[in-house]
């Protein structure tokens, strides 16, 4: 019970803060009088037992509902669920999606820890492969280390060619903000739906139910706001065979008109 009485509190101070930013004014902690009112509410309520008992699921997507409610992008991890370490991240691997014109594919979905060897393994495949131009799948990419983005960023800073950037409203993190690192160095189109809107590392809130989430910083008193993108696509299905993909059938015949009109 204690639990879900902190997120009502957490969800009511949240809203009011975001009110505020919302109205253009600074974010300031609620008043005294605000936070009693909140606190013999719940009391009462708990007394009239009118609230559930819920597990760290359920307190989850209670959470989520009132942080979408809000329009507050937020990313939400059971700890509990999350206690057995996460297998090292593989090495992406390029694909090829057009061998007569050179166009090739990566997916890069490793933004939660860094590998010092990728930049130079998928520089090195890149130029074996010959490769002309780059489709570069962001969908359903999520992760908070900068040092990880930092040496995808690297890769891609590395090579001099056409590219395109695929992405959805699962992208979520720093792969928001190598996006937007990368079109304002190059002309790069994206394809897809808004991402999420954390917009970079955010920052970390960690509730004693073993929950924690991921939400963005507020910046000059506004929240970042999800990337749009170039062309808006349909809502993808689930991530399947390259070749097959639609979207990455149209990230392809793009690139080679762009070829074309090199």
């Amino acid at each position: 019970m204690k639990c879900f009485q902190r997120l009502l509190i957490a969800a009511a101070i949240t809203f009011t803060a975001t009110q505020m930013t919302l109205q253009g004014v600074v974010p300031t902690t609620p008043g005294t009088g605000f936070r009693q009112d909140l606190q013999e509410l719940l009391d009462s309520l708990t007394n009239a037992q009118l609230l559930p008992q819920l597990d760290a699921d359920q307190e989850a997507e209670f959470l989520r509902n009132i942080l979408e409610d809000l329009a507050i992008p937020a990313i939400i991890t059971n700890l509990a669920k999350a206690a057995t370490p996460e297998p090292a991240a593989m090495t992406p691997s390029l694909s090829n999606l057009s061998e007569n014109d050179g166009i090739l594919y990566v997916s890069l979905n490793n933004f939660q820890q860094a590998d010092q060897q990728q930049a130079a393994v998928l520089s090195d495949n890149f130029k074996q492969q010959a490769g002309r131009a780059l489709v570069i799948d962001l969908r359903h990419a999520q992760g908070f280390s900068t040092e990880a983005e930092e040496e995808n960023l690297s890769f891609l800073q590395a090579i001099s060619v056409p590219m395109l950037i695929l992405m959805d409203s699962k992208t979520a993190g720093t792969p928001e903000s190598m996006i937007r690192k990368l079109k304002n160095e190059r002309e790069i189109l994206t394809l897809g739906t808004p991402t999420l809107g954390i917009g970079g590392s955010g920052q970390e809130i960690k509730l004693s139910s073993g929950l924690t989430l991921r939400v963005p910083r507020i910046e000059n008193d506004q929240l970042p706001g999800p990337l749009e993108p170039d062309v808006t696509l349909r809502e993808n299905p689930a991530p399947i065979d390259p070749a097959l993909d639609p979207w990455c059938r149209h990230a392809r015949d793009t690139l080679k008109l762009i070829l074309t009109l090199k």
